[in-house]
């Protein structure tokens, strides 16, 4: 055998064990429990809900007289209660599971991003459909 592959052979496996050892750790980093997965879906949740808190604000200030206020108050808690029911129907597919949080969650913000969305429209009179 030459000395080169004599080298490899015993050298390789040795830094292939060390390079594996190192990646170990890397991915208990990432790792995360059921828990941290919940409580990261809540918070883009809230994150998505506080947005959209603002906006309806800000389209409720834009509103030129009470009626309109009023109509958009009733249509917001309309659409908040069929936002809730939406979540907990696709929340339900995962009934008794450690994932139903998260479907409830990330339905809840997806569904809050597209309600920006509309009342954005509102405030810049602009249709993006």
């Amino acid at each position: 055998m030459c000395r080169r592959s004599l080298f490899a052979m015993r050298v390789f496996p040795q830094c292939a064990a060390l390079f594996i050892s190192l990646l170990i750790p890397l991915t208990q980093i990432n790792a995360q429990t059921q828990a941290e997965m919940n409580a990261t879906a809540r918070e883009h949740f809230a994150r998505a809900d506080a947005d959209l808190n603002k906006t309806y604000q800000a389209v409720l200030k834009k509103l030129p007289d009470a009626e309109s206020k009023q109509k958009l108050k009733e249509a917001q808690r309309a659409w908040l209660a069929f936002r809730d029911a939406e979540a907990a129907l696709a929340a339900d597919q995962a009934r008794g599971g450690s994932m139903a949080p998260i479907v409830r969650y990330e339905t809840m913000a997806e569904l809050t991003q597209q309600r920006i969305k509309q009342l954005k429209t509102r405030l810049t009179g602009n249709d993006e459909r």
